[in-house]
């Protein structure tokens, strides 16, 4: 569990997935959290076309007030709950504004020359969801953090649905 975050570059474009922290353990004392290394992303920030955030456990947004800032402010593009923890933390680290572009399930968006598709998930936290970026190599499918509700072994109705797009 930590320092979740992911960069899908295809083309001109750029897509971070999550920006979390990594919580301390045992093998690291007195560090409090691991931030994730952004130097690839700093030198390349005018090609980020995105930071796409799946939930909002502090493991996927807790690196946000630290390199927001660092990878050029990018928009964020995430579901309403994870939208106002992510302004929450903002106002609590005296951050600079972000902006944050609420999606749903099922929306599509063109972002740079890709197409960027969101599906949801079952997780511990409200309003997770999938992100399916479509490239010239076929597609990158990230589902985060999933928890599988299974009923005596069988996936419930709900992830019937939300995987059926994989059919």
């Amino acid at each position: 569990v930590g320092r979740n975050m992911t960069a899908i570059e295809s083309g001109n474009d750029i897509f971070v997935l999550d920006a979390g922290f990594q919580f301390r353990e045992e093998e690291t004392p007195g560090i409090d959290y691991i931030l994730p290394n952004t130097g690839y992303l700093e030198e390349r920030r005018d090609k980020i076309r995105g930071l796409l955030i799946g939930h909002g456990h502090l493991d996927h947004i807790g690196g946000i007030p630290y390199i927001i800032d660092r990878i050029g402010n990018p928009t964020i593009y995430t579901r309403r709950l994870t939208g106002m923890m992510i302004k929450k933390r903002q106002e609590e680290f005296a951050g600079a504004p972000v902006t944050i572009r609420e999606v749903e399930k099922q929306e599509t968006l063109k972002l740079g020359q890709h197409t960027v598709r969101f599906f949801g998930v079952t997780h511990t936290v409200p309003d997770s969801m999938g992100i399916i970026i479509e490239t010239k190599f076929g597609d990158v499918v990230y589902t985060g953090d999933i928890k599988l509700n299974h009923i005596d072994g069988e996936p419930s109705e709900e992830e019937h649905e939300a995987f059926s797009i994989f059919k």
